[in-house]
């Protein structure tokens, strides 16, 4: 078996797990939830295998490339779930979060073979500063598109109760309550890591040694600021400020779309080819 082979395998079953969650939600099929649920699993493993296979292939870091990027990312959000779904039993978002695991992978395959790095880009990205600067990134990025499937179950499911149509679909959705609660942790696990994805940036950039200059004005930074920033404004909003979470989920439809911006734009900085 080969990384092609396996990703496309992994594809196979995100998509499998995303229509089987799905179908649980509207059709109310047990048998179907606990299938989906095993689906996601097994594209998890198989998807860490493909990762695994990659490096061999390239004897480089899993993240030399934005098809490896948004690999990486695919995978992170996977296994997100997973952790919500155990921790939370949130099932409905699985549709959301696994449906964006597929299309990621499928674009990630669509852009493979592009953006090859050089010897003095693969050096570079195998440093452990950056690897933790992308690391830190990327997981903080996997935390933000899990929180917005949290939120967009929670908008969808606070519509329902507030035109009091269809309200036959509440009991089929989890308590508003555990929701929030998990879309509030999601974000509180992100925002250290894309803090310390900043951080670590700043300090890999300002010791200089290879990297190009430039950076302070970079879109890619630029835009990591204003990711930040609201992140801390949702964080200001929920702790301090009262907002009720119709109105914080809001916010995180601005951070997630910020956030995908920030993880595609292109960038004079942060090109290793």
């Amino acid at each position: 078996m080969n990384s092609t082979i396996a990703l496309g395998g992994t594809a196979l079953l995100y998509l499998i797990a995303a229509v089987l969650l799905g179908a649980a939600l509207l059709l109310r099929k047990s048998g179907w939830l606990w299938t989906g649920r095993i689906a996601a699993a097994l594209g998890a493993v198989l998807h860490m295998v493909a990762i695994g296979l990659r490096c061999v292939e390239l004897k480089q870091a899993p993240f030399t490339t934005p098809a490896e990027s948004l690999s990486l990312l695919a995978w992170i959000v996977a296994l997100a779930y997973l952790l919500v779904e155990l921790v939370w039993r949130l099932s409905a978002t699985g549709a959301f979060a696994l449906g964006a695991a597929f299309l990621l992978v499928t674009l990630g395959g669509l852009l493979s073979g592009s953006g090859q790095i050089g010897e003095s880009g693969a050096a570079l990205l195998n440093e452990r500063a950056i690897s933790l600067h992308i690391l830190a990134t990327v997981g903080a990025t996997a935390a933000f598109v899990l929180a917005f499937c949290c939120a967009a179950l929670y908008l969808a499911s606070h519509r329902i109760l507030k035109s009091k149509h269809g309200l036959t679909w509440i009991k089929r959705l989890p308590p508003l309550a555990t929701v929030e609660q998990a879309s509030f942790a999601l974000v509180a696990v992100g925002f250290p890591l894309l803090t310390l994805g900043i951080v670590s940036g700043w300090l890999r950039a300002a010791a200089g040694n290879g990297l190009p200059g430039g950076w302070q004005w970079d879109p890619k930074t630029l835009l990591a600021y204003a990711v930040w920033f609201v992140y801390a404004t949702y964080l200001w909003a929920r702790l301090k400020a009262g907002w009720t979470p119709a109105r914080t989920g809001y916010i995180l439809l601005v951070g997630l779309i910020l956030s995908l911006i920030l993880f595609l734009v292109p960038s004079a900085t942060h090109r290793f080819s």
